[in-house]
């Protein structure tokens, strides 16, 4: 009985280790996932099983093409290991050459593909020094971009990284496995444009409407103050000094002046 208890402990223990192990994986393949989200988390795993599908079935073409031939299949272990393919394209294939030589159209069909070889060469001779001129350029401007962004050095890496590191955008689009966080990411900066113009057209209606209701208010602040002028009485509005007609007699005070026999001032009658 107590065996039994320790063979489930020990099973728990490594599959727990298995849970963490795999959750460990994960986290450093796709550091921006939130595990806790679980549609996030979902997702992505669904997009890797999506891939690795579509490897098996790309392995499968491969196989039932080598298998179909198996010089093809010699051809690609010459190439591995370092042989020289042209060696055991003759060996192989030497009867198809020499007719085809000796066909005059094949000829010419020879001709017209080693002249769009020669061609692709120069091209890729041409693109490769346009590379690596722009390579210094392309610094410079991310440089110039964090800066202008007041980016961190490890946003910088992270964004060069997620473009050129293995696994990387730039590898993911030559095996067309673009998963949907690259769609939705390359969606927003082509819309980047047109969302910050939209903000800014925002915050300009919004600036002129403030401008319009500021003047509106002071208009009636205005015409309040000159109703309420017109409506005061004539002595008031005309005169701020008082007087006899703007003095008003305290009923208290007079009778104390009465009992008390007290002169009376200037300004009484």
């Amino acid at each position: 009985m107590e065996e039994n208890k320790e063979t489930q402990q020990v099973e728990s223990q490594q599959e727990k280790s298995r849970r963490e192990a795999f959750m460990e994986r994960f986290a450093q393949r796709h550091p921006n996932v939130d595990v806790g989200d679980e549609e996030g988390f979902y997702g992505v795993l669904a997009d890797e099983w999506d891939r690795m599908d579509r490897s098996d079935a790309a392995q499968r073409e491969l196989g039932e093409l080598l298998a179909s031939d198996p010089r093809s299949a010699g051809f690609l272990m010459v190439m591995r290991k370092g042989g020289n393919p042209m060696e055991y394209l003759i060996e192989q294939y030497g009867d198809d050459f020499r007719e085809a030589l000796n066909d005059e159209s094949k000829a010419k069909e020879f001709a017209e593909a080693f002249s769009k070889y020669t061609e692709k060469q120069a091209k890729n001779k041409e693109l490769q020094a346009q590379a690596e001129a722009n390579m210094k350029r392309m610094l410079d401007d991310l440089d110039a971009a964090k800066a202008e962004g007041k980016f961190t050095d490890e946003d910088a890496d992270k964004a060069y990284s997620y473009l050129y590191g293995d696994g990387g955008l730039l590898d993911r689009i030559i095996t067309n496995d673009i998963t949907k966080d690259d769609w939705m990411m390359l969606m927003k900066a082509a819309n980047y444009d047109l969302m910050q113009q939209d903000a800014n057209a925002r915050v300009a209606e919004a600036r002129q409407e403030g401008e319009v209701a500021g003047r509106n208010a002071n208009i009636d602040l205005n015409k309040r103050k000159h109703t309420k002028a017109s409506d005061m009485p004539s002595d008031i509005s005309q005169s701020g000094r008082g007087g006899e007609s703007g003095r008003r007699e305290d009923p208290l005070l007079s009778r104390l002046d009465k009992i008390v026999g007290r002169r009376k001032s200037v300004w009484d009658d």
